[in-house]
């Protein structure tokens, strides 16, 4: 009878313990604000940019915002994301600081072969990516704060 009792007091107290420390990831919250936190790195880069062009430097000057976002995108994609929701807004931010990196490589290069068609067409890129940025933060904005 008494080793019943120690049984029925052991296994509840270790499923306990066992859901405690289950509980004990990462919070939704605090993955949000690791995602939140490199991306807003990332307006940082465009904002300073968008306020001081550099026009000397030429094509040089985009270059250098594009590895600037490479930095980023790499911290991107070593983020632990354990959330499946916010793995996919994770991809999304690889997917879009990818593309603009890619189009801003892509405009440096047509201004040095003076090609417009091929600059606008690269600028276009980096519009459309600007769009996909503010509907992607507004999203993840929204599911972070339970709306």
């Amino acid at each position: 009878m008494q080793r019943m009792i120690k049984q029925s007091i052991v296994l509840p107290g270790t499923a306990a313990i066992a859901l405690l420390f289950a509980g004990c990831g990462e919070s939704k919250v605090a993955q949000c604000n690791k995602i939140v936190k490199v991306a807003n790195q990332a307006v940082t880069i465009g904002q300073d940019f968008g306020k001081n062009p550099n026009p000397q430097k030429g094509s040089k000057a985009l270059t250098e915002v594009a590895t600037k976002i490479d930095t980023i995108t790499t911290d991107m994609k070593g983020l632990e994301i354990k959330d499946e929701k916010l793995q996919g807004y994770q991809g999304r931010f690889l997917t879009l600081y990818q593309s603009t990196s890619k189009g801003l490589k892509d405009t440096a290069t047509a201004i040095d072969k003076k090609n417009l068609k091929s600059a606008n067409t690269a600028l276009a890129s980096l519009k459309k990516n600007s769009s996909e940025e503010t509907k992607l933060v507004n999203e993840i904005n929204s599911y972070c704060s339970g709306k």
